[in-house]
């Protein structure tokens, strides 16, 4: 009877260590859909920003287009001026 009183004891010891356990992992796995929450909103952060970036470097972009397109203008005109600079000193004499 005593070996009966004892095997119940440490099944019942073990019994509390097991609901022990699983309480931890119980708790352990309530946080998951927060994390879960957390993360999406953290990637939908991320890709809101990088949206955001991409859509201002392509305004960039256009800016710089137009820049060059009004340089090439300028450039294409240089060597006229030059010549006309050269030509009037020229003409006076």
């Amino acid at each position: 009877m005593a070996d009966l009183e004892q095997r119940v004891a440490t099944l019942e010891r073990d019994m509390t260590a097991l609901k022990e356990r699983v309480g931890t992992h119980e708790e352990d796995t309530k946080n998951i859909p927060d994390l879960i929450k957390l993360e999406f909103r953290l990637a939908s952060s991320q890709t809101a920003r990088v949206s955001h970036d991409v859509a201002e470097l392509q305004r960039n972009m256009k800016e710089v287009q137009s820049d060059i397109r009004e340089l090439r203008g300028t450039v294409e005109a240089l060597p006229r001026v030059i010549a006309d600079l050269i030509a009037e000193p020229k003409n006076k004499r």
